[in-house]
This record gives C-alpha cells, sequence and structure tokens, in this order.
C-alpha cells in the first residue's frame, strides 16, 4: 500500500485562508492535488414572488 498523505495544521490554515481570499463564501475542498474552491450554488427559485425578487 502506498503511503497516506497527511497536511499539518499550519498548511490547512494557509489553504483555508486562499480560498477564502478569492470568495468568501465558497466551499473549500483540500485534496492531494490541490486546494478547489467552488462558489455556493445559486438556490433555484421557489415561485413567482422569488422570481420577481432574483430579476
Amino acid at each position: 500500500m502506498g503511503r497516506r498523505a497527511t497536511f499539518t495544521e499550519a498548511q490547512m490554515r494557509r489553504a483555508v485562508k486562499v480560498g477564502r481570499e478569492i470568495d468568501p463564501q465558497s466551499v473549500i475542498e483540500v485534496t492531494l492535488d490541490g486546494t478547489h474552491t467552488a462558489p455556493e450554488p445559486k438556490q433555484a427559485a421557489r415561485n413567482e414572488v422569488d422570481n420577481w425578487f432574483e430579476k
């Protein structure tokens, strides 16, 4: 079996800090390939009133 990668607390803090600088509301995913940020998905309007307010 291969060796399992581990991250130090400092490495995790840096990854989260960089992700938050890009987008404070983003979801941060730290993987072996690097840090990825995904913006929060926009919620679909639930009814006509919500559609009107989003315009």
